[in-house]
């Protein structure tokens, strides 16, 4: 990996290394998605308890709170940086980062009793924590390799990585709760994934990092890391924070219902994860050019639409098929909040596209004033509800919150020029349609597997249909805008 990477990306090579890139991460997210989809909400649910599952997701959250304070957005602006990145950057950043992971890790390990006993976890939960613990560590280890390889459009190498994380975690995760080793799986699964991921990133990008601290560009970067910081940190508390005392509420079977309906709503999100992984970095690269980015923006947010919508209302159709003739009855109270998780999946299309809008062209103070209205408004609805209407209360409070996405849409409009509307028409409507087929088919047909199997085929045979019939030429006519971009 070279110490300075070269600003000068002409438009025809971010163009080669945006279609290869997304080539990459469609096939690596669609195979680290399946098998994730595949051991969580299928077998893992059949072999483990509901307790046993939330107990991890818990404490997977405790880390991930932690998680939000190991950066000051130093990673983020190593990718939105205009000007090359330096050795000095590259150093001074691992420096700050790894202090405060270090710092954070001894943190967790030495607090798991405590934590364990707030949210009435047993001794094992206790090591689950402590393990995860060293996992967040090693992890962070991946940060600069990974961050230099997004900020080139360098994709694929990211992708082998987690692939292979991936199959690992799977493999031994499943293996493990096979032979009754319950909680101690996910312990034993995540440490060995970690340990194998930190070793082939570096054998793949060999980036030389190092102990500096230059406080000239630990000062550049802050600017711009700071605020994108303060971001993650209200998200934290909006999305992390929020849950975690909620647990405390609900208990492990809550969260574990909660987590299922979160996850299988959120599920159609892996396709437009992908493009943003892609765009900010593509986004920051073309801010001086107005025209172009303003045609790349309503690209995107059509091709995410058109990949997210058919995939949630297809979903949203089969699902009490797919709970009855696959999973288990024990899920069935949180289907309801699975259809108002929905609602945040489908505003998130429009809502994640702008606010990765503006942080790429640098209107971070906008994004910050957003995302505290939003967890301000996190914090006041979603323990009331709770406190209601049990687990469900955190969907409903999803769906209310998801309609101010359209925020967004006002404070993007403000500095570019996006036809919304226009570009996520299509997709919406020949989702629904699909979705209303698939749906009547299923509650009268659906009878076994088989023809489960034949209601999903059929939903991706109507919308692949519609969407020849209704959007051809329009698909073709952004294919070619892009070739001219």
């Amino acid at each position: 990996m070279e110490e300075a990477q070269s600003l000068s990306i002409d438009i025809k090579n971010i163009k080669k290394r945006v279609v290869s890139s997304f080539m990459s991460l469609t096939f690596g997210s669609l195979a680290t998605s399946f098998f994730g989809l595949l051991t969580n909400n299928f077998i893992l649910i059949r072999i483990l308890s509901v307790e046993t599952i939330g107990i991890f997701n818990i404490s997977n959250g405790i880390i991930s709170f932690f998680s939000f304070f190991s950066d000051i957005g130093l990673a983020a602006s190593l990718i939105q940086k205009k000007e090359a990145v330096t050795s000095s950057d590259i150093k001074s950043t691992f420096t700050i980062q790894q202090t405060l992971v270090t710092i954070l890790s001894l943190l967790i390990i030495l607090s798991a009793p405590m934590l364990a006993n707030f949210y009435h976890l047993n001794d094992d939960g206790v090591w689950l924590i402590r393990i995860l613990g060293v996992c967040f560590f090693l992890s962070s280890l991946k940060v600069i390799p990974a961050v230099m390889l997004e900020r080139e459009l360098k994709f694929r190498s990211l992708v082998i990585v987690d692939i292979v994380e991936t199959v690992i975690y799977v493999s031994l995760l499943i293996i493990l709760a096979y032979a009754n080793f319950g909680i101690w799986s996910f312990s034993l699964a995540a440490l060995t994934q970690r340990i194998v991921g930190v070793i082939l990133i570096y054998v793949i990008a060999p980036v030389r990092v190092g102990f500096q601290l230059d406080t000239q560009v630990i000062r550049k970067l802050l600017s711009f890391g700071v605020p994108f910081q303060l971001n993650s940190l209200l998200a934290l508390l909006k999305d992390r924070l929020v849950p975690l005392i909620i647990a405390h509420i609900i208990g492990p079977i809550g969260v574990g219902y909660v987590t299922w309906a979160q996850s299988m709503a959120f599920l159609p999100l892996e396709g437009m994860n992908i493009i943003i992984r892609i765009s900010f970095p593509l986004f920051s690269r073309l801010q001086s050019d107005k025209a172009s980015l303003e045609k790349v923006i309503e690209k995107t947010l059509f091709l995410t639409a058109l990949i997210v919508y058919p995939l949630l209302f297809g979903l949203g159709a089969v699902l009490p098929s797919v709970v009855t003739h696959i999973l288990s009855s024990k899920v069935e109270a949180a289907i309801p909040s699975f259809y108002l998780f929905a609602s945040s999946t489908f505003w998130a299309v429009i809502s994640t596209t702008f606010t990765n809008v503006l942080n790429a062209i640098g209107h971070i103070k906008m994004t910050l004033k957003l995302m505290i209205f939003w967890t301000v408004l996190t914090w006041l609805l979603t323990p009331l509800l709770t406190i209601n209407y049990g687990f469900t209360g955190v969907a409903i409070s999803s769906f209310i919150i998801s309609f101010t996405s359209i925020i967004t849409i006002i404070l993007v409009k403000r500095v570019l020029r996006i036809k919304v509307l226009e570009s996520i028409l299509l997709p919406t409507a020949v989702s629904l349609l699909m979705s209303i087929v698939v749906g009547v088919f299923s509650r009268f047909y659906v009878k076994d597997k088989l023809s489960l199997a034949v209601a999903v085929a059929l939903g991706g045979v109507v919308y692949g249909g519609l969407i020849f019939i209704l959007g051809k030429n329009k698909i073709l006519r952004e294919i070619q805008n892009f070739r001219n971009v």
